[in-house]
Protein backbone atom coordinates (compact mmCIF):
# COMPACT_ATOMS: atom_id res chain seq x y z
CA UNK A 1 0.00 0.00 0.00
CA UNK A 2 1.42 3.40 -0.88
CA UNK A 3 2.61 5.67 1.80
CA UNK A 4 -0.12 8.28 2.96
CA UNK A 5 0.63 11.06 4.93
CA UNK A 6 -0.96 11.54 8.36
CA UNK A 7 -1.96 14.33 10.48
CA UNK A 8 -1.08 15.31 13.79
CA UNK A 9 -2.87 18.65 15.38
CA UNK A 10 -1.92 19.16 18.72
CA UNK A 11 -4.37 20.70 21.36
CA UNK A 12 -4.16 23.27 23.90
CA UNK A 13 -6.38 21.56 26.45
CA UNK A 14 -4.93 22.78 29.78
CA UNK A 15 -5.08 26.20 31.38
CA UNK A 16 -3.48 28.85 30.06
CA UNK A 17 -1.73 29.36 33.72
CA UNK A 18 -0.40 26.28 34.09
CA UNK A 19 0.70 25.33 29.87
CA UNK A 20 2.19 28.54 28.77
CA UNK A 21 4.27 26.89 26.27
CA UNK A 22 0.70 25.26 24.36
CA UNK A 23 -1.25 28.09 24.49
CA UNK A 24 -1.35 31.38 22.08
CA UNK A 25 -0.55 34.45 23.70
CA UNK A 26 -2.94 35.67 21.26
CA UNK A 27 -6.13 34.60 19.62
CA UNK A 28 -5.35 30.65 20.58
CA UNK A 29 -7.07 29.29 16.93
CA UNK A 30 -6.51 26.49 15.04
CA UNK A 31 -5.08 27.93 12.14
CA UNK A 32 -2.15 29.35 14.94
CA UNK A 33 -0.83 25.51 15.45
CA UNK A 34 1.35 24.15 12.33
CA UNK A 35 -0.14 20.24 11.97
CA UNK A 36 2.70 17.89 12.24
CA UNK A 37 3.09 15.47 9.13
CA UNK A 38 3.64 11.69 9.05
CA UNK A 39 3.81 8.58 6.81
CA UNK A 40 2.02 5.27 7.05
CA UNK A 41 3.16 2.45 5.43
CA UNK A 42 0.89 -0.56 5.70
CA UNK A 43 2.53 -3.88 4.82
CA UNK A 44 2.39 -7.66 4.89
CA UNK A 45 5.13 -9.24 7.40
CA UNK A 46 4.13 -12.58 5.92
CA UNK A 47 1.65 -14.17 3.60
CA UNK A 48 -1.79 -13.92 5.19
CA UNK A 49 -2.51 -10.26 4.73
CA UNK A 50 -1.48 -6.59 5.76
CA UNK A 51 -0.18 -6.71 9.96
CA UNK A 52 2.14 -4.15 10.60
CA UNK A 53 2.59 -0.09 9.72
CA UNK A 54 5.51 1.91 9.84
CA UNK A 55 5.56 5.41 11.03
CA UNK A 56 7.75 7.74 9.55
CA UNK A 57 8.93 11.45 8.91
CA UNK A 58 8.93 11.26 5.11
CA UNK A 59 7.80 9.66 2.43
CA UNK A 60 11.10 7.96 2.05
CA UNK A 61 10.59 5.79 5.29
CA UNK A 62 14.11 5.89 6.02
CA UNK A 63 13.04 8.12 9.15
CA UNK A 64 10.93 5.42 11.02
CA UNK A 65 9.41 6.49 14.77
CA UNK A 66 7.18 3.10 15.04
CA UNK A 67 6.34 -0.07 13.39
CA UNK A 68 3.35 -1.66 14.76
CA UNK A 69 1.24 -4.79 15.06
CA UNK A 70 -2.56 -4.87 15.97
CA UNK A 71 -2.25 -4.47 19.58
CA UNK A 72 1.40 -2.35 19.76
CA UNK A 73 2.62 0.23 21.09
CA UNK A 74 5.60 2.35 20.01
CA UNK A 75 7.68 3.47 23.01
CA UNK A 76 7.88 7.21 23.34
CA UNK A 77 9.53 9.44 21.10
CA UNK A 78 9.98 13.49 21.50
CA UNK A 79 9.31 15.64 18.36
CA UNK A 80 8.80 19.47 17.23
CA UNK A 81 5.55 20.88 17.09
CA UNK A 82 4.84 24.32 15.66
CA UNK A 83 2.88 26.31 18.01
CA UNK A 84 1.78 29.99 17.72
CA UNK A 85 5.25 30.49 15.64
CA UNK A 86 7.19 28.69 17.89
CA UNK A 87 9.05 25.11 18.23
CA UNK A 88 7.57 23.49 21.36
CA UNK A 89 8.66 19.93 22.22
CA UNK A 90 6.47 17.67 23.09
CA UNK A 91 6.86 13.39 23.83
CA UNK A 92 4.41 11.56 21.01
CA UNK A 93 3.09 7.96 21.63
CA UNK A 94 1.45 5.91 18.99
CA UNK A 95 -0.83 2.37 18.87
CA UNK A 96 -1.93 0.53 16.50
CA UNK A 97 -6.05 -0.53 17.13
CA UNK A 98 -7.11 -2.06 14.46
CA UNK A 99 -5.36 -3.68 10.84
CA UNK A 100 -7.20 -5.67 8.69
CA UNK A 101 -5.40 -8.38 6.31
CA UNK A 102 -7.33 -6.43 3.21
CA UNK A 103 -6.70 -2.77 4.77
CA UNK A 104 -9.90 -1.71 4.33
CA UNK A 105 -9.81 -0.94 7.89
CA UNK A 106 -7.39 1.06 10.02
CA UNK A 107 -7.21 2.49 13.48
CA UNK A 108 -4.26 4.42 14.86
CA UNK A 109 -4.68 6.01 18.06
CA UNK A 110 -2.44 8.61 19.65
CA UNK A 111 -2.89 9.96 23.29
CA UNK A 112 -2.07 13.13 24.53
CA UNK A 113 1.43 14.60 23.36
CA UNK A 114 2.82 16.70 26.36
CA UNK A 115 5.59 19.71 26.35
CA UNK A 116 9.12 18.79 28.00
CA UNK A 117 8.97 21.79 29.72
CA UNK A 118 6.07 24.82 31.09
CA UNK A 119 3.71 23.39 33.18
CA UNK A 120 5.05 23.56 36.58
CA UNK A 121 6.27 26.37 38.91
CA UNK A 122 8.82 26.28 39.86
CA UNK A 123 9.94 25.46 36.18
CA UNK A 124 13.43 22.98 37.66
CA UNK A 125 10.48 20.37 38.44
CA UNK A 126 9.48 19.90 34.89
CA UNK A 127 12.99 19.77 33.91
CA UNK A 128 13.48 17.17 36.67
CA UNK A 129 10.75 15.12 35.61
CA UNK A 130 11.60 14.91 32.27
CA UNK A 131 15.35 13.60 32.85
CA UNK A 132 14.81 11.53 35.92
CA UNK A 133 11.45 10.29 35.11
CA UNK A 134 10.24 10.35 31.36
CA UNK A 135 7.43 11.48 29.24
CA UNK A 136 4.39 12.50 31.60
CA UNK A 137 0.68 12.66 30.85
CA UNK A 138 -2.03 14.82 32.39
CA UNK A 139 -4.92 13.62 31.02
CA UNK A 140 -5.99 9.71 29.90
CA UNK A 141 -7.77 10.41 26.44
CA UNK A 142 -10.97 11.57 28.61
CA UNK A 143 -11.93 12.70 25.26
CA UNK A 144 -11.68 9.91 23.21
CA UNK A 145 -14.17 7.66 25.79
CA UNK A 146 -15.87 6.21 23.55
CA UNK A 147 -14.45 6.45 20.65
CA UNK A 148 -11.73 4.10 21.05
CA UNK A 149 -12.10 0.57 22.49
CA UNK A 150 -11.79 -0.10 26.65
CA UNK A 151 -8.45 -1.89 26.52
CA UNK A 152 -6.78 0.83 25.21
CA UNK A 153 -8.28 3.71 27.63
CA UNK A 154 -7.66 1.82 30.59
CA UNK A 155 -4.04 1.08 29.28
CA UNK A 156 -3.59 4.96 28.46
CA UNK A 157 -5.13 5.19 32.08
CA UNK A 158 -2.71 2.87 33.97
CA UNK A 159 0.27 4.54 32.52
CA UNK A 160 -1.42 8.05 33.43
CA UNK A 161 -1.92 6.79 37.28
CA UNK A 162 1.48 4.86 37.44
CA UNK A 163 3.11 8.66 36.15
CA UNK A 164 1.05 10.19 38.96
CA UNK A 165 2.83 8.15 41.60
CA UNK A 166 5.85 7.53 39.89
CA UNK A 167 5.98 11.95 39.87
CA UNK A 168 4.68 12.20 43.54
CA UNK A 169 7.20 9.42 44.97
CA UNK A 170 10.12 11.40 43.23
CA UNK A 171 9.12 14.77 44.88
CA UNK A 172 8.31 13.33 47.88
CA UNK A 173 12.22 11.47 48.37
CA UNK A 174 13.67 14.62 47.13
CA UNK A 175 12.42 17.67 49.11
CA UNK A 176 11.32 18.30 52.30
CA UNK A 177 7.40 18.67 52.15
CA UNK A 178 4.59 19.44 54.37
CA UNK A 179 1.79 18.34 52.30
CA UNK A 180 1.52 16.17 49.30
CA UNK A 181 -1.57 16.04 47.20
CA UNK A 182 -2.78 14.39 44.10
CA UNK A 183 -5.38 14.30 42.14
CA UNK A 184 -7.13 11.75 39.25
CA UNK A 185 -9.93 12.63 37.88
CA UNK A 186 -10.82 9.39 36.44
CA UNK A 187 -13.68 8.66 39.06
CA UNK A 188 -15.80 11.64 37.10
CA UNK A 189 -14.46 10.08 33.98
CA UNK A 190 -16.47 7.04 34.53
CA UNK A 191 -18.94 8.61 36.37
CA UNK A 192 -20.01 10.04 33.57
CA UNK A 193 -19.22 7.44 30.65
CA UNK A 194 -19.89 4.04 32.52
CA UNK A 195 -21.51 4.94 35.72
CA UNK A 196 -24.52 6.39 33.32
CA UNK A 197 -25.38 2.71 31.95
CA UNK A 198 -24.01 0.49 34.65
CA UNK A 199 -27.71 0.23 36.12
CA UNK A 200 -30.88 -1.51 34.87
CA UNK A 201 -32.82 1.78 35.64
CA UNK A 202 -30.93 3.42 32.68
CA UNK A 203 -32.56 0.84 30.14
CA UNK A 204 -29.35 -0.27 28.39
CA UNK A 205 -28.46 -3.84 27.10
CA UNK A 206 -27.52 -6.31 29.74
CA UNK A 207 -24.57 -6.58 27.31
CA UNK A 208 -23.78 -2.63 27.93
CA UNK A 209 -24.72 -2.80 31.88
CA UNK A 210 -21.96 -5.13 32.14
CA UNK A 211 -19.47 -3.23 29.94
CA UNK A 212 -20.07 -0.34 32.33
CA UNK A 213 -19.87 -2.12 35.72
CA UNK A 214 -16.77 -3.55 34.41
CA UNK A 215 -15.69 -0.28 33.37
CA UNK A 216 -16.32 0.79 37.17
CA UNK A 217 -14.38 -2.02 38.49
CA UNK A 218 -11.41 -1.40 35.94
CA UNK A 219 -11.27 2.51 37.00
CA UNK A 220 -10.52 1.86 40.99
CA UNK A 221 -8.46 -0.72 40.63
CA UNK A 222 -6.35 1.54 38.69
CA UNK A 223 -6.86 4.19 41.10
CA UNK A 224 -6.15 1.77 43.73
CA UNK A 225 -3.07 0.78 42.69
CA UNK A 226 -1.94 4.40 42.38
CA UNK A 227 -2.93 5.01 45.99
CA UNK A 228 -1.07 2.22 47.12
CA UNK A 229 2.60 3.53 45.82
CA UNK A 230 1.43 6.99 46.82
CA UNK A 231 0.96 5.89 50.69
CA UNK A 232 4.48 4.63 50.64
CA UNK A 233 5.82 7.48 51.25
CA UNK A 234 4.11 7.79 54.54
CA UNK A 235 5.63 7.31 57.69
CA UNK A 236 4.19 7.02 61.03
CA UNK A 237 3.80 10.98 61.66
CA UNK A 238 1.70 11.37 58.34
CA UNK A 239 -1.71 11.26 57.71
CA UNK A 240 -3.00 10.13 54.48
CA UNK A 241 -6.43 11.09 53.52
CA UNK A 242 -8.71 9.76 50.62
CA UNK A 243 -11.62 11.98 49.58
CA UNK A 244 -13.57 13.12 46.40
CA UNK A 245 -15.90 16.41 46.09
CA UNK A 246 -19.28 14.60 44.48
CA UNK A 247 -20.67 10.98 43.60
CA UNK A 248 -22.44 9.72 40.93
CA UNK A 249 -25.58 8.63 39.74
CA UNK A 250 -26.85 6.57 36.27
CA UNK A 251 -29.04 8.12 33.60
CA UNK A 252 -32.50 7.19 33.32
CA UNK A 253 -34.54 10.14 31.28
CA UNK A 254 -32.85 12.94 28.96
CA UNK A 255 -31.18 15.42 30.94
CA UNK A 256 -33.12 18.71 31.65
CA UNK A 257 -31.77 21.50 29.35
CA UNK A 258 -32.51 24.44 31.48
CA UNK A 259 -31.84 27.13 28.90
CA UNK A 260 -34.20 25.38 27.19
CA UNK A 261 -36.64 25.14 30.15
CA UNK A 262 -36.46 28.81 30.15
CA UNK A 263 -37.28 29.81 26.68
CA UNK A 264 -40.44 27.48 26.87
CA UNK A 265 -41.64 29.62 29.98
CA UNK A 266 -40.90 32.87 28.57
CA UNK A 267 -38.12 34.07 30.45
CA UNK A 268 -35.18 34.17 27.47
CA UNK A 269 -36.47 35.48 24.49
CA UNK A 270 -34.69 34.81 21.06
CA UNK A 271 -33.79 37.21 17.95
CA UNK A 272 -34.37 35.63 14.76
CA UNK A 273 -31.05 35.11 14.24
CA UNK A 274 -30.93 32.91 17.17
CA UNK A 275 -29.12 35.07 19.56
CA UNK A 276 -30.63 36.00 23.34
CA UNK A 277 -33.20 39.66 22.76
CA UNK A 278 -32.12 41.16 26.22
CA UNK A 279 -34.50 43.91 25.25
CA UNK A 280 -37.09 41.02 26.13
CA UNK A 281 -35.25 38.62 28.13
CA UNK A 282 -36.19 38.77 31.97
CA UNK A 283 -33.79 35.91 33.51
CA UNK A 284 -30.91 33.75 32.53
CA UNK A 285 -29.30 30.56 33.41
CA UNK A 286 -25.44 30.81 34.52
CA UNK A 287 -23.18 28.19 35.97
CA UNK A 288 -25.12 24.50 37.17
CA UNK A 289 -27.40 25.66 39.11
CA UNK A 290 -28.29 29.53 39.14
CA UNK A 291 -30.55 31.79 37.26
CA UNK A 292 -30.11 35.32 37.46
CA UNK A 293 -33.14 37.64 36.34
CA UNK A 294 -31.71 40.62 33.84
CA UNK A 295 -32.02 43.32 36.47
CA UNK A 296 -31.62 47.06 35.92
CA UNK A 297 -29.26 48.80 37.14
CA UNK A 298 -27.06 45.56 37.71
CA UNK A 299 -27.18 43.89 34.43
CA UNK A 300 -25.63 45.97 31.33
CA UNK A 301 -29.26 45.53 29.25
CA UNK A 302 -31.34 44.67 32.59
CA UNK A 303 -35.05 45.50 32.12
CA UNK A 304 -36.89 43.88 35.26
CA UNK A 305 -37.06 46.97 37.55
CA UNK A 306 -35.49 46.65 41.17
CA UNK A 307 -39.55 46.84 42.72
CA UNK A 308 -39.99 43.72 40.30
CA UNK A 309 -37.37 41.47 41.42
CA UNK A 310 -38.68 39.44 44.28
CA UNK A 311 -41.84 39.34 42.02
CA UNK A 312 -40.17 38.01 39.37
CA UNK A 313 -37.90 35.40 41.68
CA UNK A 314 -41.46 33.84 43.33
CA UNK A 315 -42.42 33.70 39.05
CA UNK A 316 -39.43 31.93 38.20
CA UNK A 317 -39.56 29.45 40.96
CA UNK A 318 -43.64 28.72 40.56
CA UNK A 319 -42.19 28.07 36.29
CA UNK A 320 -39.54 25.20 37.46
CA UNK A 321 -42.29 23.63 40.23
CA UNK A 322 -45.14 23.36 37.84
CA UNK A 323 -42.79 22.85 34.37
CA UNK A 324 -42.83 18.95 32.88
CA UNK A 325 -40.84 17.20 30.81
CA UNK A 326 -42.63 16.87 27.36
CA UNK A 327 -41.14 13.50 27.16
CA UNK A 328 -42.27 11.74 30.48
CA UNK A 329 -44.88 13.94 31.75
CA UNK A 330 -42.74 14.47 35.21
CA UNK A 331 -41.79 17.22 36.99
CA UNK A 332 -38.09 16.88 36.97
CA UNK A 333 -37.11 19.83 39.29
CA UNK A 334 -36.92 18.85 42.88
CA UNK A 335 -36.46 22.08 44.21
CA UNK A 336 -36.25 26.18 43.59
CA UNK A 337 -35.45 28.66 46.04
CA UNK A 338 -34.47 32.16 46.24
CA UNK A 339 -30.73 33.26 46.80
CA UNK A 340 -31.71 34.36 50.00
CA UNK A 341 -32.89 31.22 51.23
CA UNK A 342 -29.84 28.88 49.06
CA UNK A 343 -27.74 30.25 52.11
CA UNK A 344 -29.53 27.32 53.95
CA UNK A 345 -27.04 24.76 51.58
CA UNK A 346 -24.60 27.18 52.29
CA UNK A 347 -24.58 29.18 48.68
CA UNK A 348 -24.22 32.98 49.55
CA UNK A 349 -22.69 35.83 48.09
CA UNK A 350 -22.88 37.42 44.65
CA UNK A 351 -22.04 34.64 42.58
CA UNK A 352 -24.99 32.74 43.21
CA UNK A 353 -28.08 32.97 41.34
CA UNK A 354 -31.21 34.99 42.08
CA UNK A 355 -32.74 31.69 41.98
CA UNK A 356 -31.40 28.33 42.91
CA UNK A 357 -32.64 25.26 41.40
CA UNK A 358 -32.04 21.31 41.88
CA UNK A 359 -33.06 18.14 39.73
CA UNK A 360 -34.09 15.02 40.39
CA UNK A 361 -31.11 12.76 39.47
CA UNK A 362 -33.13 10.70 36.74
CA UNK A 363 -33.29 14.07 34.88
CA UNK A 364 -29.68 15.12 35.95
CA UNK A 365 -26.88 12.47 35.04
CA UNK A 366 -23.99 11.94 36.51
CA UNK A 367 -23.75 14.75 38.76
CA UNK A 368 -24.10 18.92 38.81
CA UNK A 369 -27.33 19.88 39.14
CA UNK A 370 -28.59 16.98 42.39
CA UNK A 371 -29.03 17.49 45.63
CA UNK A 372 -25.83 16.59 47.41
CA UNK A 373 -27.89 14.07 49.54
CA UNK A 374 -29.29 11.79 46.27
CA UNK A 375 -29.05 8.47 46.21
CA UNK A 376 -30.26 6.40 43.25
CA UNK A 377 -30.11 3.17 41.17
CA UNK A 378 -26.29 1.92 42.45
CA UNK A 379 -24.90 5.34 42.68
CA UNK A 380 -25.50 8.62 44.61
CA UNK A 381 -23.94 11.65 45.17
CA UNK A 382 -21.96 11.22 48.62
CA UNK A 383 -18.60 10.76 48.38
CA UNK A 384 -15.54 8.94 50.02
CA UNK A 385 -13.61 10.38 53.06
CA UNK A 386 -10.61 7.84 54.23
CA UNK A 387 -8.87 9.49 57.08
CA UNK A 388 -5.60 7.62 57.94
CA UNK A 389 -2.49 7.92 60.39
CA UNK A 390 -0.98 9.90 63.07
CA UNK A 391 -4.06 11.18 65.17
CA UNK A 392 -6.67 9.47 63.33
CA UNK A 393 -9.01 6.81 65.10
CA UNK A 394 -8.27 3.37 63.55
CA UNK A 395 -11.23 1.32 62.05
CA UNK A 396 -14.44 3.00 62.74
CA UNK A 397 -17.20 4.11 60.54
CA UNK A 398 -18.28 7.64 60.62
CA UNK A 399 -21.69 8.42 61.87
CA UNK A 400 -22.13 11.86 61.46
CA UNK A 401 -22.11 13.82 58.07
CA UNK A 402 -18.48 14.92 56.35
CA UNK A 403 -19.03 17.85 53.79
CA UNK A 404 -16.39 18.93 51.16
CA UNK A 405 -15.86 22.12 53.35
CA UNK A 406 -14.62 19.57 56.38
CA UNK A 407 -11.35 18.50 54.68
CA UNK A 408 -9.09 21.63 55.06
CA UNK A 409 -10.05 22.27 58.78
CA UNK A 410 -9.57 18.66 59.84
CA UNK A 411 -6.36 18.56 57.82
CA UNK A 412 -5.39 21.85 59.41
CA UNK A 413 -6.08 20.96 63.02
CA UNK A 414 -4.57 17.68 62.70
CA UNK A 415 -1.11 19.48 61.30
CA UNK A 416 -1.66 21.81 63.56
CA UNK A 417 -1.29 24.54 60.99
CA UNK A 418 -3.03 28.10 61.09
CA UNK A 419 -7.08 28.12 59.63
CA UNK A 420 -7.51 29.74 56.92
CA UNK A 421 -9.29 32.68 56.78
CA UNK A 422 -12.25 32.28 55.40
CA UNK A 423 -12.97 28.48 56.49
CA UNK A 424 -16.64 27.45 55.92
CA UNK A 425 -16.44 23.78 57.49
CA UNK A 426 -15.76 22.32 60.70
CA UNK A 427 -13.33 20.14 62.10
CA UNK A 428 -14.39 16.17 61.95
CA UNK A 429 -13.65 15.18 65.70
CA UNK A 430 -15.44 11.76 65.73
CA UNK A 431 -12.18 10.88 63.36
CA UNK A 432 -9.65 12.02 65.75
CA UNK A 433 -7.70 9.94 68.57
CA UNK A 434 -7.81 13.53 70.16
CA UNK A 435 -9.74 15.60 69.89
CA UNK A 436 -8.29 18.22 72.26
CA UNK A 437 -4.35 17.51 71.18
CA UNK A 438 -3.59 20.55 71.34
CA UNK A 439 -4.74 21.43 74.55
CA UNK A 440 -3.08 17.98 75.77
CA UNK A 441 -0.13 18.97 74.65
CA UNK A 442 0.13 22.58 76.58
CA UNK A 443 -1.01 20.68 79.82
CA UNK A 444 2.05 18.59 79.16
CA UNK A 445 4.04 21.80 78.93
CA UNK A 446 2.85 23.00 82.16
Amino acid sequence: VQAEQLTIRPQARGREDVMPSVHSEGDASDEARVPKKFYGLIYASQDNGYDRVRICKSRSGDDAVADLGVGEWSEWWLDTFEIDGKDVEGYVRMKLVTLTATADAFELFVPQIWPRTGYTVPEAVATAIDTEIGSFLQNPARDALGQMDDDTYFEVLDYHHQRLADVATHLAKNNDWDVLMVESHAPDYASHFFLSQADEISGAAPETIHRCREGLRRTYASVDQMIGRIVECADDDTVVLICADHGGTPNQFRAVDIEKVLEETGFIVREASGAIDWTKTRAVNVGLVHIFINLAGREPDGIVAPEDYEATQREIIAALHTYKDAETGRHPFTLAVTRADAEMFNLHGDLVGDVVYALRPEFDGAHGKQLPSVSFGIGGQHSTFILSGAGVRQGIALQRQVRVVDVAPTLCYLLGLPMPEKVEGGVVYEALEDPNWHLTQLAALA
